[in-house]
């Protein structure tokens, strides 16, 4: 499996949202226009308060004559009226840009909200559709910290950068071109430092994107502490490691700290140095504007140069926003090469060229000649095995030979390296692994249940079940004699992971969900270990009832549970190394009558 590499995902979220953002980037320009007319207007509210003599420059502008003939006309009908008249334009002009503001704001959030709900979705269609060997190379801390974190970061930074970037590169540019057309040499002179400003940011801005990946990555692996201290609180309080545990948890969350507080002084930088760049231009602005003024005959008007200078400073914020703006962009990036390394990951083999569908009833299931490594680890060596209906197999040997992994191969987690596995004779390569999965149920020994009720737990996955097809499953299962006891019956929430349950009714439910499941293949994976043993004699009443017409595959260590099987296969290091009944083997003295031994267990 592939990991994708530096994938930008934000483009392909981005496309369907095109008329979005075109709206957005409309209303941002009007919002931005409007702004700009504010503080022309400004130019005639400033002669008429300071003076009712028209100035004239020796060559104006364009703007200049369309301002003043606009002066010319409101002053006519008196200075009080043309000021409230100037100051009516104003209020108008700043509702107009404040409602533009708004709608755009009013667009582009909504249109944010929709994206990280579309890539919440494919990441966890995603952590659901890949397969277990993918997602096996993850810490669940890790997966998790994706989900929640990542997404919060990209959109606080990726998403939200972008807005903003949209929005002061139609300040910026907007705003410089009325100074251009305002007085061309000044502008231009002004634009002298903007190259070295760009230099100083790109440079941050790449030391910040390397940071920040190093930051979420050390994110994930503090989720994944977390996680794993909450679910293993007891073996840490059972061996006194409270102290040793904590003395780790502070010593990596010290260096979390410090790599935190490095990021965010590089962030905080931008303000400043935007800050400081753009009083740099102010003065200069102010030294040369001056001149315009007080030279003979004055090139430009007192008023002219203050709206002038009043629209130049009102660059300053989004030139600093602008950097900011990158800083953001550069940092979210890190979330978000983080999450399309999960979205845009290859998905396996597994289902490769796969169109079969099996219709019918599995009868028998064979490996032949079947191989499996784990990376370079050989785990599975050349096994041959054949399961029929009506002849359940229990699959035995010490850890590490191959039991888990014989399963995981059966209900195609896996591919084999080599060799095949014929379901009815149809190969494995051939039939995609969803329909290979719809054939079987399993019970393992970590029992997984959910906190909802308890049909919804034994329904799981099939809701065609009526009330008593469960009631019958769980008295197969034994469970029912408990369930009936609860304050809802059927209909008891049970808790986080069934925690309102004992380990012995939580195994009793997983076994009633398969039964009711009522598959061709059941697998059962040490099912009745946290069962006494009077429930463990009725549950092996039950399977034996069930084997008549199902394949039972039951991977035990306690070989108690399995001595009557009418198979057993032995595993040792990869290989089948005996096969045949209890007294069989028992006979042959070899490996599993020394595990026999080991376990006291009596002929």
């Amino acid at each position: 499996m592939r990991k994708s590499k530096g994938i930008n995902i934000t483009k392909q979220y981005l496309r369907p949202h095109i008329g979005k953002i075109i709206l957005y980037f409309f209303l941002m320009c009007m919002a931005t226009a409007f702004s700009i007319a504010s503080i022309l207007s400004i130019s005639n509210f400033l002669q008429i308060l300071f003076g009712s003599e028209l100035q004239q420059n020796a060559n104006p502008t364009e703007l200049e004559k369309i301002l003043n003939s606009i002066y010319a006309y409101f002053i006519t009908f008196g200075k009080q009226n043309a000021l409230w008249f100037f100051a009516g334009i104003i209020f108008v002009i700043y509702f107009l840009k404040d409602l533009f503001t708004y709608l755009g704001s009013y667009v582009v959030v909504s249109m944010r909200a929709k994206i990280l709900r579309n890539m919440r979705n494919d990441l966890f269609k995603s952590y659901t559709s890949q397969n277990i060997a993918f997602i096996s190379q993850y810490k669940k801390g890790d997966l998790l910290s994706r989900i929640s974190t990542d997404l919060i970061e990209y959109d606080q930074n990726a998403l939200l950068g972008l807005q903003n970037l949209i929005s002061v590169m139609i300040n910026i540019v907007l705003h410089f071109a009325i100074l251009l057309y305002m007085n061309p040499v000044l502008t231009l002179t002004t634009l002298v430092i903007v190259p070295l400003v760009s230099g100083v940011v790109s440079t941050i801005s790449r030391k910040l994107r390397r940071s920040s990946r190093q930051m979420q990555q050390e994110s994930a692996e503090l989720i994944s502490r977390l996680e794993e201290t909450i679910s293993g609180l007891r073996i840490i309080k059972s061996h006194t490691a409270i102290e040793l545990v904590c003395k780790g948890f502070e010593n990596f969350n010290s260096s979390y700290t410090k790599l935190r507080t490095k990021i965010y002084r590089k962030v905080d930088l931008a303000s400043p140095q935007s800050e400081f760049f753009g009083n740099c231009m102010v003065i200069g602005i102010l030294l040369l504007g001056t001149s315009y003024i007080v030279s003979d005959p004055p090139t430009m008007s007192a008023d002219f140069f203050i709206v002038y200078l009043v629209i130049f400073t009102m660059i300053i914020k989004p030139a600093k926003d602008f950097s900011t703006s990158i800083y953001n962009i550069k940092k979210g990036q890190a979330s978000e090469q983080r999450i399309a390394e999960i979205v845009c990951a290859e998905k396996g083999r597994e289902d490769e060229n796969a169109n079969l569908e099996i219709k019918e009833d599995i009868e028998s299931i064979e490996l032949k000649d079947v191989s499996f490594a784990y990376n370079e680890t050989e785990v599975l060596k050349n096994v041959n095995l054949k399961f029929e209906k009506g002849k359940p197999t229990a699959i035995v040997g010490p850890s590490g030979a191959g039991k888990s992994t014989l399963v995981d191969l059966l209900l195609k987690f896996y591919l084999p390296k080599g060799g095949d596995i014929p379901y009815n004779a149809n190969s494995v390569y051939n039939i995609p692994g969803k329909d290979v999965r719809e054939h079987f149920a399993m019970v393992s020994q970590d029992t997984i249940l959910f906190n909802d009720t308890v049909i919804e737990n034994l329904t799981f996955g099939n809701k065609k079940h009526t009330e008593q097809d469960v009631i019958k499953a769980a008295r197969i299962a034994k469970a029912d004699e408990f369930i009936s006891t609860m304050d809802k019956g059927y209909y008891t929430q049970i808790g986080d992971g069934g925690c309102t349950l004992s380990g012995g009714q939580k195994q009793r439910l997983s076994i009633a969900r398969a039964v009711l499941r009522n598959a061709d293949v059941l697998i059962l994976d040490e099912a009745t270990s946290a069962l006494d043993t009077i429930s463990e004699k009725y549950i092996q009443q039950s399977i034996d009832e069930l084997s008549k017409d199902k394949i039972i595959i039951s991977v035990a260590h306690r070989l108690s549970t399995i001595k009557h099987f009418p198979n057993i296969v032995v595993l040792s290091e990869g290989r089948v190394v005996e096969q045949g009944n209890h007294e069989e083997l028992i006979a042959a003295s070899g490996l599993y009558a020394s595990l026999c031994e080991m376990q006291q267990l009596k002929n």
